[in-house]
């Protein structure tokens, strides 16, 4: 994508300023739980920690690649809400969700968050390198393994209580594993110890041989007995998952996988790209059983496919996955860039429509974005 290198810096100035001057809260603290479709803030709406925890990474991630102290302030307050509001000083973790106000609102401890705590405390400790920050990281790293992995089935349980007391579901869930290995692969930049070496090791195993078990899709969840209850094929997760697990084997140095995951990435991208043949960019669901799709496009889906696109052009060097990358591209800046109020639409109906639901919410974040971005703006 050399040759729109410049749109891409573009459109992620764009971003980080619609991120870094609308939802900060300067009555309640930290950041705005919601901003409506136009991008007004929601002052009464609550605040959750995956939409909190991404902000930190990403104003982290975007100041280590530039080399940029831009965002200082921003990485400070973030940090500091984080740390006197969603982590809890009795049991340790992070709380799910808190009012408007900053007071625990749900108090579970979820797994996934503890991850996205330890992937945004790591990016920050790669800016700051404050110390502090770097037992921080270590601390969710041993109270993730401590309390979460179960190693009699070795898998990851979703939820806990908020004193961390032990969980009766028994089900496994790829984006709790996903994520813990994203945040482990993330401390392994500074923590090189063998110990984590081998829990990331283990996650790809538990991830390629359950949830990567299927020769056409990711599976999104599992029962107990590792048997599918997936109902929907995820299009962004096919995407995102196998190029995840390649960036963790190349941390760790690992090539046992790269064949079998580059050929998992190829395979997973089949629906995406007749999809894209057919209607321009790509639904977020496929249905298991009817093979129809939920007629739905959601912004996250066409960035990580970007990103598998290109990687699959790096690992095959067939040009037609640059065609594909290209279409998706100009699909987004057409559909999805809301070049009136800022960032960009979560939602488009059928039709290419905006959906009128919240610019910003706790899982609408820049973090997919940057992803993206980044990749092209070495």
């Amino acid at each position: 994508m050399e040759f729109c290198k410049k749109e891409i810096a573009s459109v992620l100035d764009d971003v980080m300023d619609f991120w870094s001057t609308k939802v900060v809260d300067p009555d309640l603290g930290g950041f705005y739980g919601a901003l409506d479709f136009y991008g007004n803030p929601m002052p009464d709406e609550n605040k959750g920690i995956i939409l909190n925890t991404r902000l930190l990474w990403s104003f982290a991630k975007v100041s280590n690649h530039f080399k940029s102290n831009k965002y200082k302030c921003l990485l400070d307050r973030s940090y500091n809400f984080l740390h006197d509001n969603f982590t809890d000083p009795n049991y340790g973790g992070v709380f799910w969700e808190l009012q408007a106000n900053g007071e625990p609102l749900n108090k579970e401890k979820k797994c996934i968050a503890q991850a996205y705590m330890l992937l945004a405390l790591s990016e920050f400790y790669m800016f700051s390198t404050i110390n502090e920050v770097k037992k921080e990281c270590l601390k969710f790293y041993e109270l993730i393994e401590e309390n979460f992995y179960d190693p009699k089935s070795n898998f990851y349980c979703n939820t806990l209580s908020h004193k961390l007391d032990a969980s009766q579901d028994t089900s496994k869930n790829l984006g709790t594993h996903l994520h813990i290995l994203e945040a482990y692969t993330s401390l392994y930049r500074f923590h090189r110890e063998e110990k984590l070496k081998e829990r990331i090791q283990n996650l790809l195993q538990i991830l390629i041989g359950n949830f990567l078990k299927n020769d056409k899709f990711c599976e999104l969840d599992l029962d107990h007995d590792w048997n599918s209850l997936t109902e929907r094929i995820s299009l962004g997760h096919n995407a995102e998952v196998p190029c995840m697990l390649l960036d963790a084997c190349k941390m760790i140095q690992l090539e046992d996988y790269d064949s079998l995951l580059k050929e998992k990435l190829r395979v997973y991208c089949q629906d995406s790209i007749s999809l894209l043949q057919k209607v321009g960019g790509l639904y977020m669901f496929k249905d298991v059983s009817t093979s129809t799709y939920l007629e739905e496009f959601q912004w996250w889906t066409q960035t990580e496919s970007i990103i598998a696109f290109q990687q699959l052009y790096d690992l095959t060097l067939d040009h037609r996955f640059i065609q594909y990358r290209n279409q998706l591209w100009n699909f987004i800046k057409s559909n999805f860039i809301d070049h009136y109020n800022g960032e960009w639409y979560e939602k488009l109906n059928a039709d290419k429509h905006p959906i009128h639901v919240p610019k910003v919410n706790m899982w609408k974040s820049p973090y997919h974005i940057i992803r993206m971005c980044l990749l092209y703006l070495n």
